[in-house]
């Protein structure tokens, strides 16, 4: 049994979610997430972990409410029952003692990357955080990253002068001044590019996340296979995380756009149809 035991509103549609999980935490590792089905009814959705908490045997979910089913998740209280958390997937990112580490993400794709700065100041290695927020009241998750990072940077577009921007800027001078071993980002499938372009000129080894060729899918399936540079790769064996040097950013972001694309049809469908069933619902309660 899955049982919501906390939740937290982090935003105006940003909902974090603390389910009890006894045979999930001692399983999960950093770099892997976990599957969620919040009735019989809705679509299996993959999501990253954002903590685990082996103290209340619990694992904790950030996610954006952008349909039906996370909307579902969102509204859900504690108590409540959910049906089913399966994983974990994907493969571990060992947590090693390397040097500088670089972790970059913007709004929600922070969440990814919580558990992973944490893991690696434990492991003794200089964490250095980097966030991007569209405006100032949207900083989900800052002050959580900030107590995991050993030094810290934010940027947000409607900002002050000196904080006003994206995430290129500080990220050009990390590399600089830091010379890090390596670069995770989850970001934007246009800041991606920028992103690559910047570890490749400076030959910084970047690992991306690539859920989002995922989350617009009808439902998460194990054996599910996505195209890689023209190769078969599986989020369920593989992960989500994957080495910007082993695949086409251009190729993948265009894959991802297209799913994009395809889950704003799926949410134009389920809001013109919600607004039909509302006017059937008032025309029954008028007119008999």
């Amino acid at each position: 049994m899955f049982q919501v035991i906390g939740k937290q509103n982090l935003g105006a549609f940003v909902r974090r979610i603390d389910i009890r999980a006894d045979a999930l935490v001692s399983k999960l590792r950093p770099g892997q997430f976990v599957a969620v089905q919040p009735d019989h009814f809705s679509r299996r959705m993959p999501m990253n972990v954002y903590e685990v908490d082996f103290r209340r045997r619990c694992v904790s979910l950030v996610f954006e409410e952008r349909d039906a089913e996370t909307v579902k998740m969102g509204n859900m209280r504690i108590n409540d029952s959910i049906y089913a958390v399966s994983g974990p997937y994907g493969v571990e990112i060992p947590a090693q003692k390397m040097g500088t580490v670089v972790f970059a993400g913007e709004g929600i794709g922070l969440a990814s990357i919580a558990l992973l700065c944490r893991c690696f100041k434990q492991a003794g290695n200089k964490v250095v955080g980097i966030a991007g927020f569209e405006e100032r009241k949207a900083s989900v998750l800052e002050n959580q990253l900030r107590l995991n990072c050993t030094k810290f940077y934010v940027m947000y577009k409607d900002g002050m002068h000196e904080r006003r921007g994206d995430i290129l800027s500080p990220l050009k001078k990390c590399i600089e001044v830091e010379r890090p071993l390596r670069i995770y980002a989850h970001t934007g499938l246009e800041m991606i590019r920028e992103v690559s372009q910047i570890a490749r000129d400076s030959r910084t080894s970047l690992w991306v996340n690539i859920m989002a060729l995922y989350e617009a899918r009808p439902s998460f399936i194990e054996t599910d296979m996505v195209q890689i540079n023209n190769e078969p790769y599986s989020l369920a064996r593989d992960g989500v995380w994957i080495d910007a040097a082993k695949m086409d950013i251009n190729l993948f972001v265009r894959e991802a756009n297209a799913f994009k694309e395809y889950a704003q049809c799926r949410r134009d469908e389920a809001v013109l149809s919600a607004s039909k069933n509302v006017w059937a619902r008032l025309k029954k309660f008028i007119w008999g």
